[in-house]
């Protein structure tokens, strides 16, 4: 007896259809022979049926019908949006009052749809499996940025149909769209990475390679002999003796040295072989520098990313932060630079220091430490925009800078620089903190003129101290290495101590309004201090053509700490006012950066950011400039406003005016900012773009444009 045919799954093929209707034996093949010698098509549905398909239970819940209704609500004001857009290019590119009126509804907080609650209230609503986002500073952008950068990228794609850009508009349009909606993105906006830091041997730390001791001791006698500018600038709160007692526990160990120890030796052998790489010497040469320097730089980075969660507090433990968070500053890691300090600033308020009279000595190594903590503390805060870690009236110690080693003029001009960190917490506080912008805006005006005021009597103090002159070098100098270039960087540190007062003052003259009339948002006082302070760079750049690292260490603490608001202001300026002389200004101040770019990547990037927004800048004033003659640039000149406006670089008011949007009626037009949220819209944009020299934005190479 055969066997029986079999489906393809195993299972028993049943009787076809056709010998089942005709009730006769069937062989189960395919085809069967019955039908074969009948000629009929064989199938196997089962009782002349089709299978039916399983279906799904179909559950509709009351979270499904609200999704529904949210859908439709989100498509009805889209269709209403589209209808409005279309109607407005058909017309020439202008808006109406009623598209107006559908736009602002789109973007702002407060718009609701026919269904059970707003749009803005779904989508601010996060999925189970999102992130928390990062906070963002005092930024009123923030609340729009969500649904806005949403719709300027559908506005302007859709403007942008049935006209041809050249690629330098578009390139220019698609950089400012890739900012407004980076603005959005969850997790820390910043890499906060050391890119050295090597993975950390089973031994810990203190089997991590180091420098030959032979190479030490050579370069320790040298220091004893005659320190180095570093110890006047990197190191100026370690004495000489102290480092060499560190490099001593470290090379020849009677007992175990700590992390904090390995640390502040690793940063000051780092800045010492960088010294020694741009001054060939007969003790080193420039190869053994630079191999040296590496190595040192890879065990400070990788000793800092393995630093305990919980830091005991003691003096050893300050130095190696504030050692690392200069370290930072210098390769341009901000970010990392305030997390290291302040922890520094904590550990010396659990000690007492802020505190701290210590009248019978005034030469405390602990002062001296506190206070350069301090400057960057207030620093780095409002370069982020954040609160200080130390608040100046929890402060009773003596504000001296009090290094015994150092000359007396040395130490009162980083005196100086303290009083001037005061002033720059007291620019947040008083004038971009949330609490400040709430404020009437006569009481910021007033605050401002009188911040101006503190400025330049300590500029002028300053100056009585100046290290400018012969006498000054002297005494200064007096006990270090005395090279014709250090005398060089003396002058530098002095012109570049200018360019911080000058970009300083335009941060403060920011806050004050222009007076009636005037075309620009900024005030003349602001403008000239901003073109002051582009001047003294290009002098601070000429100073140092000859030192790369003088050269790097000032773009690094002067233009990037700061940050360089000057750029940020000219760069609004010439949005503004299409003044060709300061767009000038602008590709002069990015050209003078090409001298430095190989020494760090940090510059690099600030130089390609310069070049992007100055050709942004160069183009806006073409789009502009053809307006009357070409709709397709009027377009254009709409969509640069719309992102600018975003970014916080153009009033709403000049934004609304520049693209000849009609005002609305009363009853339906949207209030324009008030003067303390369009300020705070400036500095968020201005620290959020100038932020990005630690992000991966700069991707773009604006030299391909053809413009350039």
């Amino acid at each position: 007896m055969s066997e029986t045919p079999e489906k393809p799954d195993g299972g028993v093929r049943r009787t076809c259809d056709q010998c089942r209707s005709r009730k006769v034996r069937c062989d189960r093949e395919t085809p069967c022979s019955n039908c074969r010698i009948t000629q009929r098509e064989c199938s196997f549905t089962g009782a002349l049926q089709k299978p039916r398909a399983v279906r799904q239970r179909v559950l509709i819940s009351h979270q499904y019908e609200n999704k529904i209704d949210s859908f439709e609500a989100r498509l009805t004001g889209i269709e209403g949006m589209l209808r409005e857009l279309t109607t407005s290019l058909k017309r020439g590119g202008t808006s109406t009052p009623g598209s107006e009126s559908i736009i602002h509804s789109f973007i702002s907080p407060g718009y609701t749809a026919a269904g059970p609650s707003s749009i803005c209230d779904r989508a601010s609503i996060p999925d189970a499996g999102d992130t928390d986002q990062a906070f963002e500073g005092n930024s009123s952008l923030a609340a729009h940025t969500t649904l806005a950068s949403e719709f300027l990228e559908q506005a302007v794609t859709n403007t942008s149909l049935n006209r041809q850009l050249n690629p330098d508009m578009q390139n220019a349009l698609a950089s400012l769209q890739k900012m407004v909606r980076m603005q959005n993105r969850k997790g820390d906006p910043f890499e906060s990475r050391f890119i050295h830091q090597q993975q950390m041997p089973k031994g810990g730390y203190s089997q991590l390679p180091l420098p030959p001791a032979e190479a030490i001791l050579k370069l320790l006698r040298k220091v004893k002999a005659a320190p180095p500018m570093t110890f006047l600038i990197s190191l100026t709160f370690v004495t000489v003796d102290n480092f060499v007692d560190s490099c001593r526990k470290i090379y020849f160990p009677t007992e175990d040295y700590n992390i904090a120890t390995f640390i502040t030796v690793n940063t000051g052998l780092y800045y010492l072989f960088q010294d020694n790489t741009c001054s060939a010497t007969e003790d080193f040469s420039d190869e053994e520098c630079l191999r040296y320097q590496e190595m040192s730089r890879d065990n400070l980075e990788t000793a800092v990313a393995n630093l305990p969660l919980l830091l005991p507090a003691r003096k050893d433990m300050v130095e190696a932060l504030v050692l690392s968070a200069t370290y930072a500053v210098e390769i341009s890691k901000l970010s990392l630079a305030w997390q290291l300090n302040s922890a520094a600033a904590m550990i010396c308020q659990t000690l007492g220091w802020h505190q701290l009279r210590n009248e019978d000595n005034p030469a405390d190594e602990r002062i001296t430490l506190f206070w350069f903590c301090y400057v960057l503390d207030k620093g780095l805060a409002l370069r982020f925009g954040r609160t200080p870690v130390i608040q100046d009236w929890d402060i009773s110690a003596t504000r001296h800078f009090g290094n015994a080693t150092l000359p007396a003029s040395w130490n009162v001009m980083i005196s100086q620089w303290i009083s001037t960190g005061g002033i720059l917490g007291d620019i947040y506080q008083n004038l971009y903190s949330p609490s400040a912008l709430a404020k009437e805006q006569s009481l910021r005006v007033e605050t401002a003129r009188l911040l101006v005021e503190k400025m330049e009597r300590i500029w002028n103090e300053m100056v009585e101290f100046s290290i400018s002159s012969g006498a000054r070098h002297q005494d200064v100098l007096k006990g270090f290495s005395n090279e014709p270039r250090n005398q060089k960087t003396l002058d530098m540190l002095h012109k570049s101590g200018r360019v911080t007062h000058l970009s300083t003052l335009t941060l403060i003259y920011r806050a004050i309004p222009s007076a009636p009339g005037f075309p620009s948002t900024f005030n003349v006082e602001c403008i000239d201090a901003a073109r002051g302070a582009f001047s003294c760079h290009i002098e601070c750049m000429e100073l140092t053509a000859d030192n790369p690292v003088a050269m790097a260490g000032y773009l690094h603490w002067t233009i990037l700490y700061s940050p360089f608001t000057p750029f940020i202001v000219l760069f609004c300026h010439v949005i503004e006012t299409s003044n060709v002389d300061d767009l000038q200004l602008l590709d002069q101040f990015a050209e003078s950066l090409q001298p430095a770019l190989s020494t760090s990547q940090a510059i690099e990037k600030l130089f390609r950011l310069c070049k992007l927004l100055h050709q942004i800048a160069a183009l806006y004033i073409e789009a502009k400039g053809q307006q009357q003659q070409d709709k397709d640039m009027n377009m254009v000149g709409n969509d640069f406003d719309t992102y600018l406006s975003q970014l916080g670089f153009i009033p709403q008011n000049h934004a609304g005016e520049s693209i000849n949007i009609p005002s609305a009626p009363a009853s339906n037009s949207v209030p324009l900012a008030n003067p303390g949220q369009e300020l705070g819209d400036w500095f968020s944009g201005n620290r959020y773009v100038l932020g990005l020299m630690e992000d991966d934005f700069l991707d773009i190479d604006p030299g391909m444009w053809s413009g350039l």
